[in-house]
């Protein structure tokens, strides 16, 4: 039975909480401060003679027992029982007090020995995190956990000096007691509850007695308010929070110029570390003016951009080369007046440019500085941004000197938006470049993997169709076939004429104006003589192999699809039909590759799995090299991914992953991004467990610098999506 107060009977052995704090909040919500000897449970729902409501706790162990506080989803001022999803109950006595103010909770966390840091955190996850919170409840929450920071904050120091320099940011002086130098983490109260990184160095203080100094800080982030509303700065220290006081009508207030010149004077005085002290400098450099003063200086320096691209991802790729024989530059940084900050510096890959020495023979601010045995002025670099900092923007160059001055140039940045103007934009780079790997890790794969791949539908308009073979009735079965030579295409047709495939195929032959030149008779006699049916189309020669299959698959019908690559014999008859019902019994259904062997019998692709992690991972076949006599009639296995020279697909699945040309740049791991986007839509690749087909080794395509410099890239891509999947 419940007893007449409307808490549960519970055994004696139950845990007791005292409530030694009762919070009222806005809303009818009400906060608990609990002490209890035993653990209580962290959440669940608390029964009273009133009713019932939620609850959410969190308990911190302590050395007699342990404390915590507790928000309940009603006013809870009397005597109750709380009961955990896992079962768990304990009895709450009759508030102590009950009080509507933060400074209350602030003096509960003090005498309970709690720390301050992890109070804040369990209100701003406790009443703040719902989205779906009335405003008018939020805001009072919200001034309720800066009422307890306040509160809850001990006295530090003072800050005599805010200012807003020409940089924007809240720039304070003052003493403290316990702010150390280096990076911290200040709360504004100004109306609100926000946090901001700020950078802090220290000054002597003949005026304080230690441990006390004078303190600088700058927080970048804090912009466009008024710091006429601050009411402290509150900084924290090993979980305590310390309080900097403003004590009103005493503080100074700088701007502008004034301010900027303030902070110059202070420099010499503050020491810290570099990287805070550096950030105070960074308010005292000279702003842009809007012109280039760059070409204008006496000093030797001389820099340029051959190009800067940024690609629908925001991200961007600069190249270009720096001229600086006395080490004067410290940084180089690509910035707008939209708040773009991209560093170069530290990201980009040197690379050599013989040709300035020569350009600058001459100049007399190069006279004997320039030695020709050096010659790495030359760069590429990537660097992440926003497209909202660059589109319509005023974008400039800002190299900052050894002295803290700086020289600028205006800059314009081209928008990529897709890949058709990749040959030319990389042709500076050699693949024979020794630090081509870090290259192509780090600047260039980040840097192309925001470029979306080239639309089939843009091929398309640029493709011509010729007719095939006799007029057949439409075929369910789409066969795609690029080829270059007619001899490669005669094994085929002879392993196809009078077989069930030759009746159950549309076969599409894709290939180029000038390879098939003259061809199109002889293969529609071919096709006649075969009994086969489709078309030949001809595309641009500088498609890619996978384009030219795209482009095959836009122009032909059919469920299923059959991407083909003449160096592929069927080794017995009737594999179209095994090859199909292999494809409708596998789960889930997907892609399905026959097994492959090289002419010698040994195995070529027999399924592929990964191994390895990172860069060094590697794409398999277990059974690659093993004689065909492994290859044991059985059910088809599931794989990794499909044998790049042939695969049967549906046509829905292949339209769902993306369609054949992917996130990749090139051909020869293109099967491997397929069969990832593959996995990612729910469907399965597969190695048939029937069907094989021979795999020739035709002597291999002279590759030009820049498939040579793709696959590359490809490499790395596949290697960093190897490393996602693995984790840290």
């Amino acid at each position: 039975m419940t007893p007449a107060d409307g808490s549960f009977l519970l055994p004696g052995s139950a845990t007791v909480a005292e409530v030694r704090l009762s919070l009222v909040l806005p809303g009818g919500r009400s906060l608990l401060g609990l002490t209890s000897t035993e653990d209580l449970p962290r959440a669940g729902h608390a029964h009273w003679s009133g009713g019932q409501a939620a609850w959410q706790a969190e308990v911190w162990a302590q050395d007699a027992g342990f404390a915590g506080l507790a928000l309940v989803e009603a006013a809870l001022c009397e005597r109750a029982t709380l009961r955990g999803a896992d079962g768990q109950a304990a009895r709450i006595e009759t508030p102590r007090r009950i009080e509507i103010a933060p400074e209350a909770l602030a003096e509960f966390v003090r005498e309970a020995g709690l720390m301050p840091r992890e109070v804040l955190a369990f209100l701003l996850r406790a009443l703040l995190a719902d989205p779906a919170l009335p405003p008018a409840e939020a805001r009072a929450h919200r001034a309720f956990a800066a009422g307890f920071l306040q509160a809850a904050a001990l006295p530090d120091g003072f800050i005599e000096i805010l200012a807003t320099p020409e940089t924007d940011g809240l720039f304070a002086q003052g003493w403290a007691m316990s702010l150390g130098t280096g990076r911290s983490r200040i709360a504004k109260l100004d109306g609100d509850l926000s946090f901001c990184e700020a950078e802090i160095a220290a000054f002597a203080r003949n005026d304080i007695l230690p441990p006390g100094q004078g303190i600088a800080l700058y927080c970048r982030d804090w912009r466009g308010q008024d710091h006429e509303a601050v009411q402290a700065l509150i900084f924290d220290t090993e979980g305590e929070f310390r309080r900097l006081e403003l004590v009103r009508g005493s503080v100074q207030h700088l701007s502008g110029s004034v301010a900027s010149a303030h902070v110059a004077r202070m420099l010499p005085r503050l020491s810290g570390p570099e990287t805070s002290r550096r950030a105070l400098r960074r308010i005292c450099r000279p702003r842009y003016p809007g012109s280039d003063t760059l070409s204008a200086t006496t000093l030797p320096i001389a820099a340029a951009f051959e190009a800067i691209y940024q690609a629908p991802d925001g991200g961007l790729l600069a190249m270009g080369w720096l001229l600086d024989p006395l080490s004067r530059v410290e940084r180089v940084i690509l910035k707008s007046d939209a708040n773009l900050y991209a560093p170069l510096q530290d990201r980009w890959h040197a690379m050599p440019r013989p040709d300035l020495h020569e350009g600058f023979a001459r100049d007399p601010r190069f006279a004997n500085l320039l030695d020709p045995r050096d010659t790495m002025h030359g760069f590429v670099a990537y660097a992440p941004a926003s497209r909202a900092k660059v589109e319509g923007a005023e974008v400039y160059l800002e190299l900052v000197l050894d002295d803290n001055s700086c020289l600028f140039r205006p800059i314009a940045i081209t928008p990529l938006a897709g890949r058709e103007r990749l040959p030319a934009l990389l042709a500076p780079i050699s693949p024979e470049d020794p630090a081509l790997g870090p290259l192509v890790e780090r600047v260039l794969a980040p840097f192309l993997a925001g470029l979306p791949a080239t639309q089939p539908r843009a091929i398309a308009r640029r493709t011509a169709t010729v007719p095939l073979g006799a007029e057949a009735p439409p075929r369910d079965i789409a066969a795609i076939m690029p080829f270059r030579t007619l001899a490669q295409l005669q094994p085929v047709f002879a392993l196809l004429s009078g077989t069930p495939e030759a009746a159950a195929l549309d076969l599409t032959l894709v290939s180029t104006s000038r390879a098939a030149q003259g061809l199109a008779e002889r293969l529609d006699e071919a096709f006649r003589f075969y009994g086969l049916s489709g078309r030949l189309l001809l595309v641009p020669e500088s498609e890619s192999l996978l384009a030219r299959m795209e482009s095959g698959i836009a122009v032909s019908h059919g469920s299923h699809l059959l991407l083909w690559e003449p160096s592929a014999l069927p080794s017995s008859s009737n594999w179209l039909a095994r090859l199909l019902r292999e494809a409708q019994w596998a789960q889930p259904p997907g892609l399905v590759s026959p097994r492959l062997v090289y002419e010698d019998g040994s195995i070529c692709f027999g399924g592929g799995e990964e191994q390895g992690a990172g860069a060094g991972a590697q794409t398999i076949c277990p059974q690659l090299g093993y004689p065909a006599a492994w290859l044991a009639q059985s059910r088809p296995s599931r794989t990794g991914f499909g044998a790049a020279e042939i695969a049967l697909v549906g046509r829905a699945a292949l339209e769902a992953a993306g369609g054949l040309t992917g996130r990749l740049f090139g051909d020869r791991m293109a099967h491997r991004d397929l069969a990832d986007r593959l996995h990612a839509t729910g469907s399965g690749t597969w190695c048939s467990g029937s069907v094989t087909f021979w795999a020739l080794q035709e002597p291999s395509d002279r590759h030009d610098s820049f498939t040579t410099l793709m696959a590359k890239v490809d490499g790395a891509l596949i290697a960093a999506r190897a490393r996602e999947r693995l984790g840290p």
